[in-house]
């Protein structure tokens, strides 16, 4: 396991709150971007704000039983609290797309800008790799 060597203050000093919503924390290699761990530790996602718009990277509910929850919901309608009259937007994979669709209906995102199939990169997931119904990119 890698040794965080961070001491107190410099983890300090990168947190950051938007709005009064706290659990941002400004990503270590690149300026402007922020994790954000307010649900923390079953889901969390980067955050890239910039002058109107919101850009949202890597949003994930970890664990399978945890998904369908409500956790992704209330992750970003904190992040629509965060940032209420900016624009927030995603790409999505394909299977995500149905929840980031309803995510638009209840007002938290304003759009998803990829218009085309992006499969993830689980390759056991059916939805985005129907083809696959072993797991495997490979035949046997």
């Amino acid at each position: 396991m890698k040794k965080n060597n961070m001491n107190k203050q410099e983890i300090e000093d990168r947190n950051s709150t938007f709005n009064g919503v706290e659990g941002f924390w400004e990503h270590p290699r690149n300026e402007g971007w922020y994790y954000y761990n307010g649900r923390s530790p079953t889901s969390n996602c980067i955050v890239i704000p910039a002058e109107d718009l919101v850009e949202v990277h890597n949003f994930v509910v970890y664990e399978g039983e945890d998904r369908s929850k409500g956790h992704g919901m209330a992750m970003i309608a904190d992040i629509r609290l965060a940032f209420p009259d900016k624009h927030i937007w995603v790409d999505t994979c394909t299977h995500a797309r149905p929840f980031w669709e309803k995510m638009i209906e209840y007002g938290y995102i304003n759009s998803i800008e990829n218009d085309y199939d992006w499969p993830c990169m689980d390759t056991t997931c059916t939805v985005c790799h129907p083809d696959r119904t072993e797991g495997r990119r490979r035949r046997k």
